[in-house]
Formats: structure tokens, C-alpha cells, sequence
């Protein structure tokens, strides 16, 4: 038994096919036989079946891929540990963000990062919290950047808070106003985000305590500031660049928000193998990118 083989045992698993897997190992499929082959002779264990032109882990196979799954992880982690103390650590990863954060938060921290690792290569991918967390789990991403939710899976980390403002149009009568609390909402048209998403559940809770009442209907900043413009509603909303497009519209402090209330969390797996460069940019995050409020620094 040698190393390579380990390594084209747990491809062909994770493929279950014998073409696709030697064609991602490099190597030429009756090569990648004889060497399963050859490992099943040593184990004394058949550790695939034939399903069609596919193949699967016997429940032998399954019990020895754990290990060396867990093997091989700790090695590739080792190796990656090894190369960083000669320099730079290089390596691509995969970020799943809300578009709230991609137009200023998330250029200037992967600016910042690659002056101290030039080599890494970011790919970003945006979407919604509950579609970037299930992608997350998956292993489609690295790590996500988006609002928090209870799954005992995942690690939630604050990064970033967004202060929710109160939007108006520029001749609406809170137009005059810099500052305004939430019981004085309560005599016009007020819309959010949609009660089924993250930010919208945030939302609800605040204006719920204060007994404002509002439609429920939009997804982003985009959409709200939007219909700001076009109609006489006004809209709480996260402050953020999106917002910056609305030149109609004026952003109102709303003082019974506390600045905490809105937060961006850099999210990890528990369960999925993290690489050196993923695990060095989270950290940089953590200790170098936060932007919260001074009583959560501490």
C-alpha cells in the first residue's frame, strides 16, 4: 500500500466512476484499476461494486474512506502547514457573500489580504443567506460571508455591522428630519425586507417591540430604494452602497436601533475540511477586518 494509492482510492469514492476519476488523477483508467485493484488484494476486502457504468463503496469501502478521508486531510493540512513557513501562502478559495458587502467591504479585504499573500486566488459567489448557508454545508464554498442563522453545523463569527436607517424620498415630509424614533412611523406607509429571510426576521422583531406595523415584501436595498423613489412609502433598510444609486432619497438616523442590531457573520463549517488559505484569510477577517461597534471589540 503507498501513498497514491490512498489518494486515487478516495477520488474514485468521491466519484464513484472510474473514467471521471482518472481523468481529474491525471492517470489512464486501467491504470486507476489495477492499483484499486492491487489495494483490495492487500486489504483482503472488496472495497467497490459494480452499479451500471457507476460504482459504489461496499460497506467495507465506506468504513476504510473515513479514515483515510481523515488521513489524508490531516496530511494535505501538514503539507500546507510546511510550504507556509518558506512564505506566502497560496491557494483558492471560494466565498459566498450577500451583494450587500461586495461593492466596499469584501474588495478592500481581499486587497489588503493579497499585499500580504499575493498568490491566493479569490472566487466570489453571491447569493442569499439560506441558499449561501446550504451551499456552505455542501462544500461548494469555503466560507460565507451573511446574516446568522441556529444551525449547530456551522460557526458564526461578527464581522460587520450594518446600521439600519430609515429611507425616505427627498420630498416626503421626514425628508426635514436627520433623526426620527420608530413611534413616529407609525402614522405612515412602511415597507421592509420580507419576513422570510434573515434580515427580514431582524426587522420584524424591532418594529414588532415598538408596535410599528409594515409590509414585508422585498430582498435587498436595490428593490427597497427603489420603490421609495417611485411612491410616497418609506422603508427601513440596511445602509449600504446600494442605496448610494437612489439620488431621490434621504437616509434618516433612526435612534432606537441600537448599531448592533444588523450584523454580517464570516461563516465556517464544522464538519468540512478547511485548507491553510482559508484558514489564514478567515483569521485575517476575524483580526484585522472587523467593523463593529466599539462595545463589540472587546
Amino acid at each position: 500500500m503507498n501513498l497514491p494509492q490512498l489518494y486515487y482510492f478516495r477520488k474514485l469514492a468521491q466519484l464513484q466512476h472510474y473514467t471521471k476519476a482518472a481523468k481529474e488523477l491525471y492517470i489512464t483508467q486501467p491504470s486507476l484499476s489495477d492499483s484499486i485493484a492491487s489495494l483490495e488484494e492487500e486489504l483482503g476486502i472488496s472495497l467497490f461494486q459494480r452499479e451500471g457504468r457507476n460504482v459504489r463503496l461496499t460497506k467495507y469501502g465506506k468504513e476504510f474512506y473515513k479514515y483515510v478521508n481523515a488521513a489524508l486531510n490531516q496530511l494535505d493540512e501538514g503539507i500546507a502547514i510546511a510550504k507556509s513557513k518558506s512564505g506566502p501562502v497560496g491557494g483558492v478559495i471560494d466565498i459566498g457573500c450577500i451583494p450587500t458587502i461586495l461593492g466596499d467591504y469584501m474588495p478592500k479585504a481581499m486587497q489588503d489580504y493579497k499585499k500580504k499573500n499575493p498568490k491566493v486566488v479569490f472566487n466570489i459567489y453571491q447569493g442569499h443567506t439560506l441558499d449561501l448557508l446550504a451551499e456552505l454545508k455542501k462544500g461548494k464554498y469555503d466560507i460565507a460571508l451573511c446574516s446568522k442563522t441556529d444551525d449547530p453545523e456551522l460557526e458564526f463569527v461578527p464581522i460587520l455591522a450594518q446600521r439600519l436607517i430609515l429611507v425616505v424620498r427627498n420630498d416626503h415630509p421626514l425628508a426635514a428630519k436627520d433623526t426620527v424614533e420608530l413611534a413616529e412611523l407609525k402614522g405612515y406607509s412602511l415597507t421592509t425586507y420580507r419576513e422570510n429571510i434573515p434580515i427580514g426576521k431582524i426587522v420584524r422583531a424591532v418594529l414588532r417591540e415598538k408596535g410599528v406595523k409594515a409590509d414585508f415584501s422585498y430582498d435587498d436595498e436595490i428593490s427597497i430604494g427603489g420603490v421609495v423613489t417611485a411612491t410616497n412609502q418609506v422603508a427601513i433598510a440596511a445602509d449600504t452602497p446600494y442605496l448610494s444609486q437612489f439620488g431621490q432619497i434621504k437616509k434618516i438616523a433612526v435612534s432606537d436601533i441600537p448599531p448592533d442590531t444588523r450584523l454580517v457573520y464570516m461563516v465556517r463549517s464544522k464538519k468540512n475540511y478547511m485548507a491553510m488559505a482559508t484558514k489564514e484569510f478567515a483569521e485575517f477577517l476575524v483580526q484585522h477586518q472587523r467593523q463593529l461597534p466599539d462595545f463589540m471589540m472587546d
